[in-house]
């Protein structure tokens, strides 16, 4: 009797642990489909090509007893922006009419840019003057450039160090027209094209928007297309 009491609650205790495990196993796997859910809206939200984008690990701090009050598949949707990728973000995560907001934490590893020489202020940036570095983001100040086609050809605002990390706020694009210089402007119809001579009243680089000046003293607005040249589409 006593061997079959026992016997028993051994099966009871293994169906307890076996549902437990299994229960555990479920709420895993649902907060594994969650991350990867969030981490390809972070990526989805990075205006970079995927060659150049940082690798996200994401990690849910929202208490999984929060979580499993979440919908199956709940639309995602950042709250706030992503100025600067690492650190704590909300995500809002909509049910129906239920919006649930769910706390994470993200590290980014990237690979940015570095002065491998000293760069002037005026200086056009060229491919032999960056090199790469390689790292968690964690620590690194906002507006790191990723893709070193956003460096290589723009114009420096200020002195860059030897080994200093390039920032967007360093650069500026090249200018295809300057101020006061003439420029060729190109009247664009449906069928036809003029070609005349105009002063430029703004600085512009390519597929910038300009007012440049007719030899008439006629203000236009037009669109740099080329070094020296602009465009003006005709209504």
């Amino acid at each position: 009797m006593v061997v079959t009491q026992l016997t028993d609650i051994f099966k009871i205790i293994t169906l307890i642990l076996l549902l437990a495990a299994a229960g555990f196993s479920s709420a895993a796997e649902s907060e594994n489909q969650l991350t990867t859910a969030i981490t390809t809206l972070l990526n989805n939200n990075i205006n970079l090509p995927p060659s150049v984008r940082p690798i996200l690990a994401v990690k849910l701090l929202t208490p999984p007893a929060q979580l499993a009050s979440l919908c199956a598949n709940p639309v995602l949707s950042l709250s706030g922006n992503l100025s600067r990728l690492t650190g704590m973000h909300s995500i809002i995560a909509q049910c129906a009419a239920r919006r649930h907001f769910i706390q994470i934490d993200v590290d980014a590893t990237a690979t940015w840019w570095q002065a491998t020489r000293l760069l002037r202020p005026g200086e056009q940036v060229t491919e032999e003057a960056i090199h790469p570095q390689r790292g968690s983001l964690e620590h690194m100040p906002g507006g790191l450039i990723f893709d070193p086609q956003q460096i290589i050809g723009r114009v420096t605002l200020r002195t860059i160090q030897p080994g200093e990390n390039i920032v967007e706020s360093q650069l500026r694009q090249r200018w295809a027209i300057v101020t006061g210089e003439k420029v060729e402007i190109r009247f664009h119809g449906e069928g036809f094209t003029i070609r005349a001579t105009a002063k430029a009243l703004d600085n512009a680089a390519l597929k910038q928007r300009l007012r440049v000046q007719t030899a008439t003293g006629q203000l236009l607005t037009a669109t740099a297309i080329a070094d020296g040249q602009a465009a003006v589409v005709a209504n």
